[in-house]
């Protein structure tokens, strides 16, 4: 069975503020409008934890599905609109204000 390529982003920069490193594997991607979405299985933290995925912004394609890479990424997020909800302890109607987090692959 051949091993899967490698893909690593240039390591010579540090990880500045509000940027992440990814390490994972390339399970798909699709593009929408210019930009590219890469979804990532990154590996379990232990035997017995499952693996997280994440899915990265790009403008460029960043390896074939099965790819191992190692990326430095912009965390970034944004409100949605907010909904009513009500807490099963108390009864309380309270507004809920969800957040989505994003994550740009730095291309350099």
């Amino acid at each position: 069975m051949a091993e899967p390529a490698t893909a690593t982003q240039s390591s010579n920069s540090k990880i500045g503020f509000m940027q992440v490193a990814v390490k994972g594997r390339i399970e798909s991607s699709s593009s929408y409008e210019g930009k590219r979405a890469t979804k990532i299985m990154t590996p379990a933290a232990d035997e017995y934890s499952r693996p997280q995925i994440l899915e990265v912004r790009s403008k460029n394609r960043l390896g074939e599905n099965g790819d191992l890479v190692t990326l430095r990424c912009t965390l970034g997020g944004y409100q949605r609109k907010a909904y009513q909800a009500k807490d099963k302890e108390s009864g309380e109607i309270k507004t809920v204000v969800p957040v989505d987090h994003t994550l740009d692959v730095i291309e350099d």
